[in-house]
């Protein structure tokens, strides 16, 4: 049984970092700090910077 459980959590870890190094897994969580440069209310503090 503990090779079974150690089997599944290897396959799904290895799942996970596949994803990631592939990009098709993103690492995001709602309560994340969001980058100011993309928020609308935050526009006239980044005045000195070119926009892309």
């Amino acid at each position: 049984m503990t090779y079974v459980v150690v089997t599944l959590l290897g396959l799904v870890m290895t799942v996970l970092v596949v994803g990631a190094l592939t990009g098709r897994v993103r690492l995001t969580a709602c309560c994340s700090v969001a980058d100011p440069r993309r928020d609308l209310r935050m526009r006239g503090a980044f005045d000195d910077e070119v926009p892309s």
